[in-house]
């Protein structure tokens, strides 16, 4: 946060209620916001409340008067005037008072209650910020996932065919059925392209299969959420017991706390002991009266869609937990995001070439070896193949290289990478 005097941020405060006090007709507020002036003074109490809240935060920046902090934060909470945006600050920074008073327990359960508070899948201004601060509560970190892609699911696979079963169409009344599913990390877009999940396809298709002939109009109300993560779990919860919970697992970033082992298929502890083999894990728990809760686990992240595969070819819905065999080395996936790395070094490499030869282009493939802690070795230019030669160039790509650091997974990885190389590029 940037740090502003006090003095100073109280002049802005003040400039912005006086240039408020010369526009005629009615204040402007958000939706839904209450706006209190103190006749007395003419002062909009949303600005007070605002000042209050920063001078709160930047307390805690500065670690030093965390009681007068607390008060503030008190007074403000305790204001029916204040925005709910204004609440959603103070419970943020109320947290952060909670951690610095050495009760890091209490700060996780108050952004907890303030994600609970929220619906899923309804977005609001501090959302992420809490999100971030939850997740750095309970692992350390802020690291989170990249979001995924648009979903668009026109088929079923095998695995929602039998769980097409969990959810049976009234045969009388309204016939209609609600199907809701809140998915906990992993891609978007690997579901949708095996349709992993794809029930009203699943649903529908069953029921022509058993009567041909007859003239089906059930109405399926289906939505689906997908999170970063583990942290839309406590939000989530209030409808967890009515849907169909996914939750995927890795030992990084995916990797969710023991905390929310209530909700999960397996405790934390038995699915990180059956990762630490190095095999990928599938695990649902069925519950009576509701849809099940499915697990998708794997050591690493980029080995969680080699997992969703198995489970979508699946027929059936496995009694127990279920190890899937994982390719040895590493994920072609997280190869190409480490070598994207060195393109700018790359890049180097090749405009120094075009000094001397403005056509030069061509094909380098690079041989290497990734070792089990991640360094590289054995590095060549593949002469075979290549179609752009340079004793100079190669050096400088062969050097290159020999600088990536892959993840570290105790196993080799031999490696044949092309690049290709053009002018303009």
């Amino acid at each position: 946060m940037n740090t502003i005097h006090p003095h100073a941020a109280a002049a802005i405060a003040l400039g912005l209620l006086s240039l408020a006090s010369c526009v005629e007709g009615p204040e402007t507020a958000a939706p839904g916001a209450e706006v209190r002036v103190d006749v007395s003074t003419g002062k909009d109490r949303r600005s007070d409340t605002s000042l209050a809240i920063e001078q709160a935060e930047r307390r805690l920046d500065a670690g030093r008067e965390i009681a007068a902090a607390r008060q503030a934060l008190s007074e403000v909470l305790a204001d029916p005037s204040v925005t709910p945006d204004q609440r959603d600050q103070a419970r943020l920074a109320m947290s952060r008072v909670l951690e610095a008073e050495g009760d890091k327990e209490a700060a996780i359960a108050a952004v907890e209650s303030l994600l609970g508070d929220h619906a899923v899948g309804e977005p609001w201004p501090l959302q992420r910020a809490a999100e971030r601060r939850l997740r750095l509560l309970v692992t350390g970190s802020e690291e989170k996932p990249l979001p995924e892609e648009p979903i668009d699911a026109r088929l079923a696979s095998p695995f929602a065919r039998a769980l097409a079963r969990c959810f049976p169409v009234p045969e009388s009344g309204s016939r209609e059925l609600t199907i809701r599913v809140f998915a906990f990390g992993g891609s978007r877009d690997v579901s949708d392209r095996l349709r992993t999940f794809a029930l009203p396809t699943a649903i529908r298709s069953l029921r022509q299969e058993a009567c041909p002939r007859c003239d089906d109009q059930v109405a399926i109300d289906h939505t689906s959420s997908r999170t970063d993560g583990w942290t839309q779990i406590p939000a989530a919860r209030p409808l967890l017991g009515s849907s169909l919970a996914v939750f995927y697992f890795d030992l990084g970033n995916q990797r969710i706390p023991a905390r929310y082992d209530a909700d999960l298929p397996l405790p934390t502890a038995e699915i990180v002991a059956r990762l630490e083999q190095g095999e990928g894990l599938i695990a649902v728990r069925e519950r009576g009266g509701a849809p099940p809760a499915i697990l998708i686990a794997a050591p690493r992240q980029a080995q969680l869609p080699a997992v969703e595969e198995a489970l979508a070819a699946m027929n059936e819905l496995p009694a127990g937990p279920v190890a899937v065999p994982l390719p040895d080395g590493l994920a072609p996936a997280e190869v190409q995001a480490v070598v994207r790395t060195g393109f700018p070094a790359y890049r180097t490499c090749y405009e120094a070439l075009l000094e001397r030869r403005p056509d030069a282009a061509g094909k380098v493939p690079l041989s290497f070896a990734i070792l089990g802690d991640g360094t590289v070795a054995d590095v060549l230019v593949d002469a075979a193949t290549a179609t752009l030669r340079d004793a100079t160039t190669d050096r400088c790509m062969v050097e290159a290289t020999r600088g990536l650091r892959f993840p570290a997974i105790g196993k080799k990885t031999t490696v044949v990478y092309p690049i290709e190389f053009s002018p303009g590029d």
